[in-house]
């Protein structure tokens, strides 16, 4: 009896690994390793109470390989169905970024450590804000746990839906990019429409120059009167997170 409840503790450990390496905030750097891996234990813990039956440990090292990785493979997964809300919003700073001419101004995201534009930092640490004060977080773990029910520890299989849902949650982040991206290029239309009528007007105007301060002042308006469209559209993006988590599992 202990050593298959340590190998069941040991399989939840792994998934929860991979869910906590791919969500947002707990996933940071600047979040200690030691404060992770026991985070991933804690959770491994919790999760084993929607465990009915006990699972047998392999009697073969290939076999114990093969239930590790998927079960990686499952954390990963559920991880990245949290984590997609949050690549639409780095795509969408990326695209605001551009149409503003702020793109050459890249600097360190500090969630993910990595090259980001000032627009797609603001977006992403207000994501990161929106996740943690409306609860998702506690959603997150709680379809963490209940994944123990629909996929138990040791059980390999696959369902070819999962490729379909994957493709398809992956092609919305561009549809949330630029839906939120979507005021900002209306306005940088408007903006290059007038300044190229005033340059034939004007022979001697560079209006290439002259445009930027009116972007960058159009863009900073609509980020704003927008905002509460971003603010929809990542609250519902944070809602649907726990059940796409159960879709993808393999």
């Amino acid at each position: 009896m202990g050593t298959a409840f340590l190998y069941l503790w040991m399989m939840a450990f792994v998934r929860a690994g991979g869910v906590i390496t791919m969500i947002p905030v707990f996933s940071g750097r600047n979040i200690p390793m030691p404060v992770r891996i026991a985070l991933a234990a804690l959770l491994a813990l919790i999760g084993l109470q929607s465990v009915r039956e006990i699972t047998t440990p392999p009697d073969d090292v290939f076999t114990l390989v093969l239930a590790t990785a998927h079960e990686l493979i499952i954390g990963l997964l559920m991880g990245l169905g949290v984590r997609l809300i949050f690549f639409a919003l780095e795509t969408a700073g990326q695209i605001i970024a551009a149409e503003m001419g702020l793109s050459v101004s890249a600097q360190i995201d500090p969630v993910s450590q990595s090259n980001s534009t000032p627009v797609g930092v603001a977006l992403t640490m207000f994501g990161t804000l929106l996740f943690l004060i409306s609860g998702a977080h506690h959603a997150v773990f709680a379809a963490f746990s209940r994944s123990f029910a629909l996929m138990p520890v040791g059980v390999a299989s696959f369902d070819r839906s999962v490729g379909e849902v994957f493709v398809q949650s992956t092609g919305s982040i561009f549809l949330l990019a630029v839906q939120m991206a979507a005021p900002m290029m209306a306005v940088n239309f408007v903006v290059t429409l007038t300044f190229a009528v005033l340059s034939k007007a004007a022979q001697g105007l560079n209006a290439f120059s002259e445009s930027f301060p009116v972007r960058i002042a159009a863009g900073f308006t609509m980020l704003s009167v927008g905002l509460g469209l971003t603010v929809q559209l990542v609250l519902s993006g944070l809602r649907s997170s726990p059940e796409l988590m159960l879709r993808l599992i393999p």
